[in-house]
């Protein structure tokens, strides 16, 4: 958040290295075009520059019990972090398990009446070395990995497929969000299909908007290329587990009072805070703005930071009024 809103399908590319091959045997001419093809599916033009002066960001890190609430009303929670990865739990109840880093789907999922897994590894071309990690965020940073996965229906039958993909870190933008104004980098790939070649037509773009303040991505966008229903999703608001703060109830029960009393009384820039010496937690909720939903209820866009021994931890939002006069989050 810019410094700042003040508130609260795997195998790797099978037949690559034959149809190179075969490229070396016709001439040249044939493999210096085909090595054009390729670099140019990995290059997106120009980037942006980091126009922003953002710092290089690292991984995210991921907090327990943390739950973020998107645009289309979905949410998910993560519900453990461990050596293993980040495992969430989602509206539907379903569980995934992957890496801090989201360019890659998550690497082990389970829903209702499937399963199944991922694996990834870095996409290896003749005469072009194995790329690294975008990781820490730098503009330029490029890597490019194969998806390989497999998963099971209801029936218990498995199903394979593989994929081609290629990011790069575009540049940094000021985005404008349900949550609040961030700045972010933006982080482009491309999918390209099984038995990958020059001439693949991209089966998808995908671009993420990634916020160092919150740690998250606060916006993603799909464009898959005329096969299906372009989709964007953007984050509305990031909800903390208060038992993860406090275990004090009456401390949770005020907490919660205090939300609803900012939300109902404070001003626009004013902050409502709480405190509890003993506990070395301070919590601050801030009005950001207020607007009109559809439905012509008001809704107020906030942030909540909670301060625990010294260590701030932001949580911005939207909470709408409801008839009995409380306010929440919309989401499914």
């Amino acid at each position: 958040m810019r410094a700042n809103t003040t508130s609260g399908e795997i195998m790797c590319v099978p037949g690559i290295y034959s149809f190179l091959f075969l490229q070396m045997r016709v001439g040249a001419a044939s493999l210096v075009l085909l090595l054009s093809l390729l670099l140019s599916s990995f290059s997106y033009g120009a980037g942006q520059g980091n126009v922003l002066g953002l710092k290089t960001a690292p991984l995210p890190k991921y907090r327990a019990g943390t739950t973020y609430v998107f645009s289309d009303g979905s949410w998910e929670t993560v519900i453990k972090v461990s050596r293993e990865g980040i495992t969430w739990r989602n509206h539907r109840g379903s569980i995934s398990t992957g890496t801090p880093d989201f360019i890659h789907k998550r690497f082990k999922w389970q829903s209702k009446n499937r399963y199944g897994y991922r694996e990834f590894k870095q996409t290896t071309f003749l005469m072009s070395p194995p790329t690294g990690s975008i990781w820490p965020l730098e503009v330029g940073k490029k890597t490019r990995f194969d998806e390989n996965g497999r998963w099971f229906d209801e029936l218990g039958l498995e199903h394979r497929y593989d994929s081609y993909w290629s990011c790069e870190v575009r540049g940094t933008e000021e985005v404008t969000v349900g949550a609040g104004d961030f700045d972010t980098w933006k982080i482009t790939c491309k999918r390209y299909p099984n038995k990958f070649r020059a001439t693949s037509k991209t089966r998808e773009y995908r671009t993420w908007y990634y916020a160092p303040a919150v740690n998250h991505w606060v916006k993603e966008e799909r464009d898959y290329n005329g096969y299906r229903e372009n989709r964007m999703k953007e984050l509305v608001a990031i909800l903390p587990d208060l038992q993860t703060f406090t275990t004090d109830e009456n401390d949770i029960l005020a907490i919660q009072k205090q939300f609803q009393n900012a939300l109902e009384q404070n001003q626009i820039g004013d902050t409502n805070v709480w405190e509890n010496f003993d506990q070395q937690l301070v919590i601050g909720v801030t009005p950001v703005k207020s607007f009109k939903h559809p439905g012509g209820g008001i809704c107020r866009q906030y942030l909540q930071v909670l301060a625990k021994e010294g260590l701030p931890y932001e949580f911005p939002g939207i909470a709408c009024r409801t008839g009995r006069g409380r306010w929440s989050i919309p989401r499914r």
